[in-house]
C-alpha cells in the first residue's frame, strides 16, 4: 500500500512516501503549517466540478445572508470520481485531517477572499467548515492535494461562470442550453417545488485528468420544463 504523508504550506512542502520499506524525502524550509494529513493512494478517473445555483436552493431552503449575487454559480465541491464507490476520505483515519485556514487568511488572503466569493457555504455564517468537509472528504483523493486542490476549483469555476454569462433566460427547459455553451453533457440536480415544477440548483461539469472538459457519464438530466429561479420565486 502506497502512504503519502503530506505537510503543506503556502511556501513549503514535505512529502514522504513510503513504499515497500524505501523512503523518499523531498524537503524544504517549513514555514507555518496549513494542512496536516495522512494520505492514502486513491483511484479516479475524472474530476467532477460541482456548482450550486444559490437562488434555487434558497428558494426552498434556509440560507445565511449575505447570499450569492443571482448572477453566478458557486463553488459546491470538486470530486475526484470514478465509478461507485466513489473514492473519499483517503487518509489515515486515526491520525486526522486538520486544516488551519486562520493560517490560510493571513498568509495568502488574496485566496481565501477567492474561496469566500466562490465557495461560500449557504447554510452557515462561515464558510471554513464546508471547506474543510470538502477537503478531507475529497480533496485529500486528489493526489496535488492542499492549496492546488482549491486553487483547481476556484479557476475552472471562473472559466464556467465565463462561458455562462450569457445564459440569461431562466425559463423552462433554457438549461439545456448550458450543455450547449459548454460543448460537453453536465449533470443536472433539480427539485419539486409546489404545482408539480422542477427548479435546476445544481450542475456537475466533468474533466479527465489533464483538466479537459468531457462529457459527464451517466448526465443526469431534469424535466424538461425545469427552469432556473430568482430568489424568492419558487
Amino acid at each position: 500500500m502506497l502512504r503519502v504523508i503530506l505537510l503543506l504550506a503556502i511556501s513549503s512542502v514535505v512529502v514522504t512516501t513510503k513504499e515497500a520499506g524505501k523512503v523518499v524525502i523531498s524537503e524544504k524550509p517549513a514555514e507555518t503549517k496549513i494542512f496536516e494529513v495522512t494520505q492514502e493512494a486513491s483511484c479516479y478517473n475524472y474530476f467532477q466540478l460541482s456548482l450550486q445555483w444559490a437562488p434555487s436552493i434558497c428558494a426552498t431552503r434556509r440560507c445565511h445572508e449575505p447570499l450569492p449575487t443571482p448572477d453566478r454559480w458557486t463553488i459546491h465541491g470538486l470530486w475526484p470520481t470514478s465509478s461507485p464507490p466513489y473514492p473519499n476520505y483517503c487518509y489515515i483515519r486515526n491520525m486526522g485531517c486538520r486544516v488551519n485556514f486562520t493560517e490560510l487568511e493571513e498568509q495568502s488572503p488574496a485566496l481565501f477572499d477567492d474561496l469566500s466569493y466562490n465557495w461560500p457555504s449557504l447554510y452557515n455564517k462561515g464558510s471554513e467548515g464546508f471547506w474543510k468537509y470538502n477537503y478531507c472528504k475529497y480533496g485529500t483523493c486528489d493526489p496535488e492535494s492542499g492549496t492546488a486542490y482549491f486553487k483547481k476549483a476556484l479557476r475552472e469555476t471562473k472559466k464556467v461562470n465565463e462561458l455562462l454569462k450569457d445564459v440569461t433566460d431562466r425559463g423552462p427547459g433554457a438549461f439545456k442550453k448550458i450543455n450547449t455553451v459548454l460543448g460537453v453533457n453536465v449533470r443536472y440536480w433539480c427539485r419539486n417545488v409546489r404545482g408539480g415544477a422542477q427548479i435546476l440548483e445544481q450542475i456537475g461539469v466533468c474533466y479527465d485528468r489533464d483538466w479537459n472538459m468531457m462529457d459527464c457519464p451517466h448526465a443526469k438530466m431534469c424535466a424538461i420544463t425545469a427552469e432556473f429561479t430568482d430568489y424568492c420565486s419558487a
